[in-house]
């Protein structure tokens, strides 16, 4: 299992350009859960967000769901490597809610900034890639995540702002 995580770990770094030092991976721990409720609301621009318009629709939508991370690595220096599953309730308020979920590859600094992207599909069989940025603040064991993503597709570009909380399990 430590071979998988340390090829886990030097694939990631080489792919997001962070020079790794041999003591910077020494400090490789048990993947820890660090799952928790997701909340906030998407934009919907591009041609969809024009249609949207014309019928006199919101471009807004809800956004209620979960978030599964799993930590797979920290290293000496902080810097945390992340997979994440995020599924959502969008739209919960229109007569048309669907269900979506994202895969995010990404990292956390020690500082709390994280980025990371993915594949998403929804319910209606829509698909797009997610790039995502944001910041977590720590508060004794809990975690409280601030996040953007934005989701560009062949007829809209989705505008998503999140936030959550979650708490430290091994």
């Amino acid at each position: 299992m430590k071979n998988l995580q340390i090829t886990i770990v030097l694939g990631l770094m080489i792919l997001l350009g962070v020079s790794a030092s041999a003591q910077d991976i020494i400090k490789i721990h048990d993947p820890i859960k660090l799952s928790g409720p997701r909340f906030g609301f998407t934009y919907i621009g591009g041609d969809l967000g024009k249609t949207l318009d014309q019928y006199d629709m919101s471009r807004y939508r809800s956004q209620f769901g979960w978030q599964f991370e799993t930590r797979w690595f920290e290293t000496s220096t902080g810097f945390q490597g992340l997979v994440e599953t995020v599924v959502l309730l969008t739209g919960f308020e229109t007569d048309d809610p669907n269900l979506s979920a994202s895969l995010l590859f990404g990292f956390r600094t020690k500082e709390g900034f994280e980025a990371g992207a993915g594949p998403n599909i929804t319910s209606t069989g829509d698909h797009a890639l997610v790039i995502a940025v944001g910041h977590t603040v720590k508060l004794d064991y809990v975690n409280i995540p601030f996040n953007f993503a934005i989701s560009p597709s062949s007829d809209a570009v989705k505008y998503t702002v999140l936030m959550g909380f979650n708490i430290r399990r091994h």
